[in-house]
């Protein structure tokens, strides 16, 4: 009897065990209440999952990089990932064992922004809206979904005749911006090259941490943040920004066997 006992302790032991670690299923916004949720530290997902969980802030757990974030869900330490919808797809590409749920969280615009007051700010909107009209910003987009680009093959206007344009992003977002051995590439990366050009600058892409961007540009370390950059109420307070240049949504990124 004291066998039977100790063996159906043991068993209900392992069995909470269990249930403690188990992961939540996440079909919708709604699940997310009650599961362990990834973000990236100082993003627009991060502010949004806060709003969602606001009675359970301790089931968000935040990382330095999309890319560190996927591979926390990947891994099972988190039920489910929030991101903008562009990154989410590339690696729903990339790896079939991810799925996006249908469902969004919200849905907003990116912008350049520049310390409030920069003169730069029109020149850049100027050269951004002809990269529109001429295609040549929707050709970076579509290149960069499927793969990266070659940072050699990326023109940054090497000694050109009206000085540097100094682009801060935080290169560990792809399809938006990633750093290799041979330098930065990405949708950003392209997209302020050729900026650069039409400016006549030598374009120089500066790393920081994605939430420490804002303190870059304000010092003057930087001319411009170009990084997937969420225009909002809130940052046009102390940011001047250009018109949108990509439109994307918050997603829920899941493994595709849940």
């Amino acid at each position: 009897m004291k066998k039977f006992i100790a063996r159906f302790l043991l068993l209900t032991a392992i069995i909470m065990l269990l249930a403690s670690t188990a992961f939540a299923a996440v079909n919708g916004v709604a699940d997310l209440k009650s599961a362990k949720v990834g973000v990236e530290a100082g993003s627009v997902s991060e502010l949004s999952v806060r709003d969602v969980l606001k009675d359970n802030r301790e089931n968000i757990f935040t990382y330095d990089s999309v890319e560190a974030l996927v591979t926390a869900l990947r891994d099972k330490k988190i039920d489910a990932a929030v991101l903008d919808e562009t990154p989410a797809r590339y690696f729903a590409i990339n790896y079939d064992d991810l799925r996006i749920l249908p469902e969004a969280l919200q849905t907003y615009l990116m912008g350049i922004a520049f310390k409030k007051g920069n003169a730069l700010c029109n020149d850049v909107n100027k050269a951004l809206t002809e990269l529109k009209d001429d295609g040549t910003l929707a050709r970076i987009i579509a290149n960069n979904m499927h793969s990266e680009s070659n940072p050699e093959d990326i023109d940054l206007n090497k000694d050109a005749k009206n000085g540097k344009l100094w682009v801060g992003c935080s290169a560990v977002f792809p399809p938006y911006e990633v750093r290799t051995e041979k330098g930065f590439a990405g949708i950003d990366v392209e997209l302020s090259a050729a900026i650069a050009k039409k400016l006549d600058k030598e374009l120089v892409m500066v790393d920081y941490r994605f939430d420490l961007l804002p303190e870059a540009l304000e010092t003057g370390r930087i001319d411009m943040i170009c990084s997937a950059f969420t225009i909002s109420e809130a940052r046009s307070e102390f940011m001047d920004f250009t018109d949108p240049y990509d439109a994307d949504q918050e997603v829920i990124l899941v493994l595709a066997d849940k």
